[in-house]
C-alpha cells in the first residue's frame, strides 16, 4: 500500500446543501476511519428514528499543490480513487489481513 503525501480532509455534509464539516487528517488510514464512524454514526440515527432519511455526503479530498486548491482524492502512485482505495484496503486497515 502506497499512501499519498499530499494533504487529505474529510468533507461531510450532513444535509445537502449544507457547508460542509471537515476533518483533517493524516493519511488514508485515518480517512477511512473518519469516513465509516459518520457513515455508522449516520445509519445509527436513521435506523433509531433521529434523521427522516440518508440526504448526508461524505468525501475524501486531497490538496493540489499545483493548483493551491482541494480536489477528488486520486492517488497516482496506487492509481485509485478513495472508493477503490477502500475496497482494496479496508481488511488491511481492519487488521483483518
Amino acid at each position: 500500500m502506497k499512501l499519498t503525501k499530499n494533504k487529505l480532509r474529510v468533507l461531510h455534509y450532513p444535509q445537502v446543501p449544507c457547508e460542509p464539516f471537515f476533518v483533517d487528517v493524516k493519511d488514508e488510514e485515518q480517512a477511512y476511519l473518519i469516513k465509516e464512524t459518520l457513515v455508522n454514526q449516520h445509519l445509527f440515527l436513521f435506523d433509531n428514528n433521529f434523521i427522516p432519511d440518508y440526504a448526508n455526503s461524505i468525501c475524501v479530498v486531497m490538496w493540489d499543490e499545483d493548483e493551491k486548491e482541494w480536489t477528488d482524492y486520486y492517488n497516482e502512485f496506487e492509481d485509485m480513487d478513495f472508493d477503490d482505495f477502500k475496497d482494496a484496503y479496508s481488511d488491511y486497515i481492519n487488521g483483518n489481513n
